[in-house]
């Protein structure tokens, strides 16, 4: 049997090397390609995300920092699914951003969908949250705590290297009654996830290697 081929999607553009980077240790069980939602745009063409907005932030093929709306993401998203459909096993969205209106005929893993139901079956309702800038703090508590939880929200500033997370996030939840420490995006690198994983005294979960594992867990069904 053909390994299964996965659609990967960026919401920002290809090529992602640093996203890649995370999946190439996977390139045994399954055959991947990545595509992005903004794959076809220029800059000038990328809406900028009002303050009613669900901002989410991404890069562009030149390594530009973009903030993006989600609602302006979602069918562009949702347009790239479709178009691979027939042609992949499953998808895999690569974004700790909440698309409800995202579907499939195949596998489809949303990071903050699964992580969701993955800490309420496992008792985890209280949670640290770390968000990568100060615009997404207020969505990414409107969003867990509309799926059930309770939680604190930790901001990383001034593009702090692996090394300074490393540092910053056992400093951040010091002292803390929470039952998780949760990395609400995607691209912390493995090393820094690691070294958090060690020293923290609570479990820490990272969205995108979290999705990961639950997309392996669904592809060795198949």
């Amino acid at each position: 049997m053909n390994d299964p081929i996965v659609g990967i999607y960026t919401i920002g553009q290809t090529p992602r090397p640093d996203l890649v980077q995370n999946l190439k240790h996977l390139a045994d069980t399954f055959r991947f390609e990545i595509r992005g939602a903004l794959d076809d745009l220029s800059q000038d063409q990328v809406p900028a995300c009002g303050p009613d907005g669900n901002p989410l932030e991404t890069r562009l093929r030149d390594g530009t920092r973009v903030v993006v709306d989600a609602a302006f993401l979602g069918p562009r998203l949702q347009e790239a699914v479709t178009e691979w459909d027939d042609r992949v096993s499953a998808h895999l969205v690569l974004c700790a951003g909440s698309f409800p209106r995202l579907r499939s005929r195949k596998i489809l893993i949303q990071p903050f969908d699964y992580a969701a139901s993955h800490f309420a079956a496992c008792g985890l309702r209280k949670l640290e949250v770390v968000v990568p800038f100060a615009a997404q703090a207020t969505s990414s508590v409107r969003k867990w705590e509309a799926a059930g939880f309770s939680c604190r929200v930790h901001v990383l500033t001034n593009r702090p290297t692996s090394e300074f997370v490393q540092r910053w996030l056992p400093e951040s939840v010091d002292e803390t009654n929470a039952d998780a420490l949760v990395i609400d995006y995607v691209g912390l690198p493995a090393t820094a996830l690691k070294k958090a994983q060690a020293e923290i005294d609570i479990p820490v979960f990272d969205l995108g290697y979290l999705a990961i594992d639950s997309l392996i867990g669904r592809l060795e069904t198949l």
